[in-house]
């Protein structure tokens, strides 16, 4: 006797079959709504952060300060964001996504708009703080809530496409600085970023999905722990409940706030970003003292050229060993400073820009995916808050570093310092990466 004696039977096979590729292909998506917001969060954050850092020099030198003082200003912002991290990434897993960005998007306005009405040096040390504490909350925030609604099986390809957003605000935002700064209105720098801040505090208040997680991919890690977490408070499994609460609780003290799993991620990113910080801070200045007068370009060609090294490398992150992808991406960025060391044309500060997206476009997303993949999720905050830390006092470390040596020498040391950066990255990379995929 046949299955087709029984053509109900038939029906159920291909109706199950059918539910089957559906909930498979649930799994599968990766673009959804939620994680569009969450990329464009992350650009627009870095997209201020980033307009700040580069015309912020334009801004101190414009009104009679050194580009050693502006560096201490980068420096000011980076110290304040660090700080701002360490706490940020335990408040993120106990209070939720949501109110920690709405909190840092309104100091991130605050922080801008206030230099509009208190012009000058010195209150330029307290803003640049409260920027940095606002930048910091959004972007650890945004970062653990991308995670969230990817689903588990695509989580290293998703992490990569949301760096992309994180790399095109780096790269856009120097340029949108460079072009405020080059308004006649003195203050015009401040008045665009806290423009840019309010599309980031909208953005911000969609962001729902916490109240709603059954609309993430069936292998959210978040929906998978939210959904265990209802379902034991419906059933009253104060057993389970308990458990949680102390795994929760073992992670106390210096061990709350540092996530020693996201070091594979984070070291490496520290010293890259010690070498990042020349050209997202100081491309401007550089090409001023050249003669050269469109530096924008380099990061417009650094926006192209990372928009297609991740469209195009696709899943390499998934496929490809770390350290080879690493390999890539630090020959790019030394071959960007090499070039941008015996630059006298306009043509070789675009070469230069190619590199420098590049190198970028692979940089980030790797070293996040690796920071976050090889934490659990409960502690996907404290990652994030760790990798960031690592961006940001390798930037605010290197804009004062490389500022003092440019007053002192030259930036032709600066550009040959940056490369060298490069080489010890990938040196500490591969100490501390793990061996296989």
């Amino acid at each position: 006797m046949t299955l087709r004696a029984f053509p109900f039977l038939l029906v159920t096979q291909g109706e199950v079959a059918v539910s089957g590729a559906k909930r498979e292909h649930i799994k599968q998506r990766l673009w959804t709504g939620d994680f569009t917001l969450m990329l464009a969060i992350a650009f627009c954050a870095f997209v201020s952060c980033q307009a700040l850092n580069n015309g912020t020099p334009l801004y101190i030198t414009r009104i009679g300060g050194s580009t050693g003082f502006a560096g201490m200003l980068i420096l000011d912002f980076s110290i304040a964001a660090a700080i701002a991290r360490l706490f940020a990434g335990r408040i993120i897993d106990r209070m939720g996504r949501k109110r920690i960005m709405v909190v840092g998007a309104l100091l991130l306005i605050a922080g801008s708009a206030l230099a509009i009405p208190l012009p000058g040096f010195y209150p330029q040390i307290v803003l640049r703080a409260l920027q940095g504490i606002g930048f910091a909350c959004v972007t650890t925030a945004s970062a653990t809530a991308a995670a969230d609604v990817l689903p588990c099986e695509r989580l290293g390809e998703g992490i990569g496409y949301y760096a992309l957003g994180q790399s095109l605000g780096m790269a856009f935002g120097p340029a949108f600085g460079i072009f405020l700064c080059s308004l006649v209105f003195t203050e015009s720098l401040f008045v665009g970023v806290a423009g840019v801040g309010a599309v980031l505090l909208i953005l911000v208040m969609c962001c729902n999905y916490e109240k709603h997680v059954e609309r993430l991919p069936e292998t959210s890690e978040y929906r998978v722990l939210e959904e265990r977490r209802r379902r034991l408070a419906e059933e009253a499994d104060i057993g389970a409940i308990e458990e949680e609460v102390e795994d929760a609780d073992r992670y106390r003290g210096l061990a709350a706030l540092f996530e020693k799993r996201a070091l594979v991620g984070a070291l490496p990113m520290i010293v890259i970003c010690l070498g990042f910080a020349i050209p997202v801070s100081y491309t401007a200045l550089y090409a001023q003292s050249l003669g050269l007068s469109n530096a924008g370009m380099f990061f417009f060609v650094g926006a192209i050229a990372m928009t297609a090294s991740r469209f195009l490398g696709g899943r390499l992150l998934d496929v490809m060993p770390p350290r080879v992808l690493f390999l890539l991406t630090n020959l790019c960025g030394i071959a960007m400073f090499l070039v941008m060391a015996f630059v006298h044309a306009e043509w070789m500060l675009y070469v230069g820009g190619f590199f420098f997206g590049v190198s970028m476009g692979f940089a980030f997303p790797l070293l996040n995916s690796m920071a976050v993949k090889n934490t659990p999720p409960e502690r996907w905050g404290a990652a994030n808050a760790m990798f960031l830390l690592a961006n940001d006092m390798g930037i605010g470390l290197g804009a004062s570093l490389w500022g003092f040596v440019a007053d002192s020498v030259g930036f032709l040391p600066v550009m040959l310092g940056g490369a060298a950066m490069f080489a010890i990255g990938y040196a500490i990379a591969l100490i501390v990466f793990p061996r296989k995929k």
